[in-house]
């Protein structure tokens, strides 16, 4: 699951590209936008900026902008600089490999195996969606969606 910060970090990212090339978005905008606390917004902004993604002018006229265009920057790569890994479990990371404590040998886990393959259908599909893709929302799941899963 994507922890909170991540979320929030491609919520400004996604706020930063659709306003690509306008000049600076102030944080006090962004995170009014996407529902995000200024604070937190200003941590995950700062490791963007460490990243390389984003860059910051301060004063009056400041704010944040995208520093590579929304094409070049994939989800997969947002997500990867914020969290790390892709991988659900850390014996299927390809950044961030762990052997998992207390488990099966690697070569006879099933486990192991399924979770490559999610990692690696999962990363097929972040990767291949840019910032600058349209994503369309979709309404909420009725009662009846929740019930049939």
């Amino acid at each position: 699951m994507l922890s909170q910060k991540t979320r929030y970090a491609i919520r400004a990212v996604q706020h930063l590209a659709d306003h690509y090339g306008e000049g600076p978005v102030q944080l006090a905008v962004i995170a009014e936008a996407q529902n995000i606390p200024a604070k937190f917004l200003t941590v995950i902004l700062s490791e963007l900026a460490r990243y390389g993604l984003v860059a910051s002018q301060r004063g009056r006229e400041g704010g944040y902008w995208l520093a590579i265009p929304p094409v070049d920057i994939t989800y997969g790569d947002l997500i990867r600089h914020m969290r790390g890994s892709l991988a659900l479990v850390p014996c299927a990371s390809r950044n961030a490999y762990e052997k998992c404590k207390n488990c099966l040998e690697e070569g006879e886990c099933r486990t192991r195996a399924l979770m490559l393959d999610v990692r690696d259908r999962t990363a097929q599909v972040l990767d291949s969606v840019r910032l600058s893709d349209p994503i369309r929302p979709v309404p909420p799941f009725s009662d009846e969606d929740l019930t049939t899963r």
